[in-house]
Formats: structure tokens, sequence, C-alpha cells
């Protein structure tokens, strides 16, 4: 079953209506899910007149358990690491990715490219959304330092290469329903030491990924993996 996300205002978005017409060729009385702003997700019968599209609304979906809230904080990537990072994480259930450039960051990035930036990430977002059968889409925003992350979270871990005493597992077993969870990761060239303070100093508790040493968006999906196989297994 297809499923598509409306647009703020509750419309099927134009690259969408190409998708139904033009790659699945739908027919009237085909159906598909559709998810609004909100992430209330209904399953809709279409009715195609040429290249216009309506539907009819058959019932509405049920809504996921309410769950842990996923930050995502991804030091800044060289090349196309960003992207991956995002259709992945989104896979994974995150609410929010937040890209920081960091002093080991080899690409750099400002508000301006950024905005240029965005609409091209949250469509990646909104297709790996789309095809993981999500609600909704996560937020996507970039800080230029790390000093800018004035948020608080029940948890809050950092990925640091040299920690082998503390695992993520060891850690995220003490994550109970509906927590605040914040993950971060490191860009290529790794987490400066005066980084490492700030975080420590706002709450951030550093664990390893095992004994290898993992490229950033590989460990992204490792330490994701980890967070949602155990919070799955809570909330069953």
């Amino acid at each position: 079953m297809q499923r598509y996300f409306l647009n703020k205002e509750n419309q099927i978005q134009k690259e969408d209506l190409h998708h139904i017409i033009k790659v699945m060729r739908m027919k009237t009385d085909d159906q598909i899910e559709i998810c609004d702003s909100v992430g209330q997700c209904f399953l809709v019968r279409l009715n195609i007149d040429s290249n216009t599209v309506s539907y009819e609304t058959i019932a509405s979906l049920p809504e996921p358990k309410k769950r842990h809230y996923i930050t995502l904080i991804q030091g800044l990537g060289k090349g196309d690491k960003n992207e991956f990072v995002i259709k992945y994480a989104t896979e994974f259930g995150v609410d929010e990715i937040i890209f920081v450039e960091m002093k080991r960051s080899i690409s750099k990035m400002d508000e301006t490219t950024f905005i240029k930036k965005r609409e091209r990430y949250l469509k990646i977002a909104e297709e790996s959304a789309r095809l993981s059968h999500r609600n909704s889409v996560p937020e996507i925003t970039f800080l230029p330092n790390l000093k800018y992350l004035k948020r608080t979270f029940d948890h809050a871990f950092v990925a640091y290469e040299n920690d082998r005493n503390t695992t993520l597992l060891d850690k995220i077993e003490l994550v109970e329903t509906s927590d605040k969870v914040a993950f971060l990761v490191g860009p290529e060239g790794g987490i400066d030491e005066s980084e490492m303070a700030l975080l420590k100093e706002n709450n951030f508790i550093s664990i390893g990924l095992g004994t290898r040493i993992l490229q950033t968006e590989v460990a992204c999906l490792y330490g994701l993996s980890v967070i949602d196989a155990v919070i799955e297994r809570k909330s069953s």
C-alpha cells in the first residue's frame, strides 16, 4: 500500500500527483494511505480524472503507540554523508535531526547554505518516511556550533571513540517510556576534547560503540539500531 504525506494545506503534493498518475499508474477506486501535517493517517479511495486527483476517506488508520522522542545530533559530514544519515535515521524513527558544524568537521556550512539544502533534505526524509510507513517526517535543523545546543533531554548520549568502558546498551536500558533521548555522533575527524568537555557540562554521557572505529554515518546507524531495538522491546 502506497503512503503519501500531504502538504501544510493538507493537499496532495505536486510530485506525489506525478508519482500516483505517471509512475504507479493508479486508477479511480485504487486505495492509498495519506498522512496529514499533524501525523494522522487515513486509508482513502482515489478519484482520478485526467491529471486531477481527489480522494474520499475510507477510514482513519490507528496511531502508533506514544513512544520516546529521539533526537539525532550529527556532526556535519562531507559529500553525501548528510543525505545518507537523513535517509536511514528517518527509517530508524528519529523525530528530529540536528546537524552541527564541529571543530573537526571537514565540510563547512552556514545558515544560508543550509536553507538552500533544507528543501532537498526534507524531500529525502519524506521519501524515507513514506517507504518505511512512518506517520510523520522528522524535523531537520542546523547549528553552527555546539554551544548553540540549548536543549534539555531526559537522556543524552555522545558516541566517543576513546570510551571503552561504557557501552550504549548499558545506558539505554535506563530509558523509560516517553523520555526525550538525544544521541550525538561526531564528524569524520572525531570530537575535540573541548567539545567533549562542553557536552559533559550539559549532561551528555560518553559511551562507546564497540571495539572498532566506525565511520560517522555508520556510527549513527549503529547507535540508532541499538536505541530502536531496546525501545521496541520496552514498548511491547
